[in-house]
């Protein structure tokens, strides 16, 4: 009876792997397709000179020494980014820490306010562009029209080279805050809130409580947000495009992703630009790696 049991149980498991693996094919599938060979290819393509029409005659490492040593304006790329990341990040996540805080207390018309939040998430990004574009214009833009009520002198939002920066921040910043904030808000009530009756009991002041138990116990949270906002700051692309498109002010506002796709889909050097994109994904491997590491090291002490 026993060995009956254990060859119908052991045939119960193979027929449950078997229809797992089944139900995971479309997926493995789909990534396969559209994920790894793609990489894969790409990686290839940086070593090639490959051509509009798909066509490669030669391997080397030129495309790397060139994007290394000679163009300028890889650099200028780079440079714009990590100001975006240094301005963006940070703010983002500060903002998305205190909205998400803010959600998470007793107030009338919680829900209206989470839904006004979430709309830029669901926003198609060309919406966003023609709306900020409104917005910043210099002539009849809604900003401008409150510095002039307020006294103040219009400012060129799109084309002051000293500007275009802030305010390609600013969208992004805000295009940004919705996930985040849903986030950290599931975070922040996954706490218990025994813990806050038992601070409250002991008399420990609101500061001391977010500084002392909420921050440490957001901390997975936290970074797997900084994660996550690292890597969509880095890749920003449709923000520069929509905005800036070929104009005066490209090299001010260029990224590292609008820079491949200049040389992709108007100069053409596909190989160039496939060692472009390599290079940002080693980029950001790197940072969400170190990131990874000191999330754990945090998360330990």
């Amino acid at each position: 009876m026993n060995s009956q049991v254990n060859i119908k149980l052991s045939r119960l498991e193979k027929a449950e792997r078997f229809w797992g693996w089944v139900m995971l094919l479309p997926l493995v599938l789909g990534l396969a397709v559209f994920y790894f060979i793609p990489f894969l290819q790409n990686i290839f393509f940086s070593f090639t000179d490959l051509d509009q029409f798909m066509n490669w005659s030669s391997i080397s490492l030129d495309n790397y020494t060139r994007l290394f040593f000679e163009d300028t304006d890889i650099w200028i790329a780079i440079i714009n980014t990590l100001i975006y990341v240094v301005i963006c990040v940070p703010i983002i996540l500060s903002l998305s820490l205190l909205l998400a805080i803010g959600l998470n207390q007793s107030i009338k018309g919680k829900s209206v306010y989470r839904t006004l939040l979430f709309l830029p998430a669901i926003t198609m990004p060309a919406a966003v562009a023609m709306v900020w574009k409104w917005l910043f214009n210099k002539d009849f833009g809604l900003l401008n029209q409150t510095l002039n009520y307020f006294g103040l002198e219009d400012v060129g939002w799109l084309s002051n080279p000293d500007i275009v920066k802030i305010s390609v921040s600013i969208i992004i910043i805000w295009s940004s805050l919705a996930v985040k904030v849903i986030i950290l808000l599931a975070g922040l009530q996954g706490i218990s809130k025994q813990i806050y009756e038992a601070t409250l009991i002991d008399g420990i002041s609101k500061i001391r409580v977010f500084f002392f138990v909420t921050l440490p116990l957001m901390v997975p949270t936290l970074f797997f947000v900084s994660i996550m906002t690292f890597i969509e700051v880095l890749q920003v692309f449709d923000v520069v495009f929509l905005m800036f498109g070929n104009t005066l002010l490209e090299d001010e506002v260029m990224t590292i992703t609008s820079l491949f796709y200049k040389y992709a889909f108007y100069i053409q050097e596909k190989g160039y630009a496939s060692a472009i994109t390599v290079v940002l994904f080693a980029v950001t491997l790197l940072i969400t790696l170190i990131q990874m590491f000191l999330g754990k090291k945090l998360s330990v002490n």
